[in-house]
């Protein structure tokens, strides 16, 4: 009983600390692997939803890499349905080339799956065990202070709640066997080819023989850490309100170079956290920032950063840049949809006004195509301008070269009417009071 009541008050506070606040017709998906962990946390908030007030649901991916999924994913709906908590599964597929590594790999679908069935939190069963090696992983790869500050708790941005992260493994089996809850064994989890097994089997134990409280005591050390690097991104933002654009999309080369050395470098990791890029190697974001420090304007820079991503400059600007997004050849049919995916994952957004934007009643269609650039095309935004060609405009509008070829153009009967972000066509500018189009271009 006492073992029982500790998991349930560490779980009750932890939801009082980071929960009570958005309690309003929350919705908590919890992810459910089927294991010990995820299982009892299964049970206990299953008990707790009616009391505090929130929506309990539950996800399973399937990653296919063991003959017993098929069976793990039944295991986990029938538990769900038992317990009366609307469950989903989904399929991922694993990339086994994947420079990430299969755990790397997995880690990331699984999340990207989570992502899209996400209304509200996501809590996970991450305990005080799994910090600890999170903590040991991160200090062997050389991380900086972001990744040895390991797992939070509550996670903001992401809004993913760990309740057990202070409470250790043993605690929870304890908890499993008195409360008689099934739950799956993962024969991977005994693979010590994989290195988070190799430190959970071998590396942990043999350091809790000689340091019984190690666990406790490394994962306060990645809450010490959590703290230093937090105050790392305060001063990064303070420091980002006269460099970065409010969208995170760029920094201003001579603000950034006016910083002391350190705290310029910091806050272009914080920049490239803000666009949820991979963190490049000391050695890339030292690299980086000797080249922007002597850097003079129009002077080409491009360093590559990953096998996707590489950091230009643009006039007074330093722009991520992903190397993937070129756009084959389209033509999309727009009949009234409020978005429109494009093939790179951008995305078009078409938002009803009545200051401006594009009229359909003067242009006499309901339908529009949307095509990428093939050169030549001209548009006239201004009536007291003749027609300008677009890399006229979009020198004009210093938009970077790179992005040129990827703006989507919008006509109608094979006319260019509108460029988003860019402008209208004279002749098609619905009046103030008139109903139009604000047609606005946004990159993933």
């Amino acid at each position: 009983m006492k073992n029982e009541n500790q998991i349930q008050d560490k779980i009750y506070k932890s939801f009082q600390d980071n929960l009570k606040k958005d309690n309003a017709n929350l919705e908590v998906l919890l992810g459910l692997s089927g294991g010990v962990d995820s299982c009892v946390l299964l049970h206990l908030l299953a008990q707790m939803q009616t009391q505090l007030h929130f929506k309990l649901k539950a996800i399973h991916i399937h990653h296919g890499l063991s003959s017993s999924a098929d069976g793990w994913l039944d295991f986990c709906k029938e538990k769900c349905k038992l317990l009366d908590i609307e469950f989903y599964d989904v399929k991922v597929k694993i990339n086994n080339k994947s420079t990430l590594g299969i755990e790397g790999e997995a880690r990331k679908l699984r999340y990207e799956a989570i992502k899209k069935k996400q209304k509200g939190i996501v809590a996970l069963g991450h305990h005080q065990n799994d910090q600890a090696e999170t903590l040991m992983l991160q200090l062997l790869r050389g991380s900086g202070l972001r990744g040895l500050a390991a797992m939070p708790e509550f996670d903001e941005k992401r809004k993913f709640w760990r309740p057990m992260l202070n409470i250790k493994k043993e605690l929870i089996e304890k908890y499993a066997s008195e409360k008689n809850i099934e739950y799956i064994e993962d024969e991977s989890n005994e693979d010590i080819n994989f290195d988070r097994n190799f430190i959970r089997k071998k590396v942990l134990p043999l350091i809790e023989s000689r340091y019984p409280a190690s666990i406790e005591t490394i994962s306060r050390s990645a809450i010490n850490i959590s703290e230093g690097h937090q105050i790392n991104e305060l001063l990064a933002l303070d420091d980002s309100k006269n460099v970065m654009s409010e969208d995170g999309c760029y920094l201003l080369i001579e603000n950034l170079n006016k910083l002391p050395n350190l705290r310029a470098i910091n806050l272009i990791r914080c920049w490239l956290s803000f666009n949820d890029l991979l963190m490049p190697s000391k050695k890339n974001i030292e690299e980086l920032f000797r080249q922007v420090s002597f850097i003079k304007k129009d002077t080409s820079l491009n360093l590559k950063i990953s096998n996707d991503q590489s950091i230009r400059a643009y006039g007074d600007k330093l722009f991520i840049v992903n190397l993937k997004s070129k756009l084959a050849s389209y033509n999309f049919k727009w009949s009234g949809q409020e978005e429109i995916e494009l093939p790179n994952k951008s995305k078009l957004h078409f938002v009803k006004t009545k200051k401006g934007g594009l009229s359909l009643s003067k242009l006499g269609v309901k339908t529009l195509d949307i095509k990428g650039r093939t050169g030549g095309e001209k548009l006239k935004p201004f009536s007291d301008q003749p027609s300008r060609s677009l890399k006229y405009l979009f020198q004009k509008a210093d938009i970077p070269h790179w992005e040129r070829d990827q703006v989507p153009l919008i006509f109608a009967n094979e006319k260019l009417v509108a460029v988003p972000n860019l402008g209208v066509q004279f002749d098609y500018q619905a009046n103030d009071g008139e109903e139009g189009y604000q047609i606005r271009w946004l990159r993933d």
